[in-house]
């Protein structure tokens, strides 16, 4: 009986992990005083999986945090957002998160 519980709460856990990841990548360009995010993350529903949170650090401080309520298509979320903190030479580091599991960064210096 106890192997029965304990392979279903593996075999649960294992089922879990494999639908609910993080962005596989988050891609960012700084254009014409915007910054644009790409973060991939393929979900069936972006309903009920999706990116949750966006926060942008620039220069080791958090400037905005964005909260979508769904994913803007079902490969990526994308966004385009003035960041007027965002000068040349600026570290900017864009943290995404799964409403399900995980987060992922990417990273960018303004040249």
């Amino acid at each position: 009986m106890k192997k029965t519980i304990i392979l279903a709460s593996i075999a649960f856990a294992t089922a879990f992990y494999t639908q609910a990841d993080p962005a596989k990548k988050v891609n960012l360009t700084f254009q014409n005083g915007k910054l644009k995010i790409e973060a991939i993350h393929n979900v069936k529903d972006v309903k009920t999986h999706y990116i949750d949170q966006i926060v942008i650090n620039v220069d080791g401080k958090d400037v905005k945090t964005i909260s979508p309520k769904m994913q803007s298509s079902n490969g990526a979320e994308t966004l385009e957002i003035a960041v007027a903190e965002i000068k040349k030479g600026s570290n900017v580091v864009v943290t995404t998160r799964c409403n399900e599991f995980g987060k992922k960064k990417g990273k960018l210096t303004i040249k």
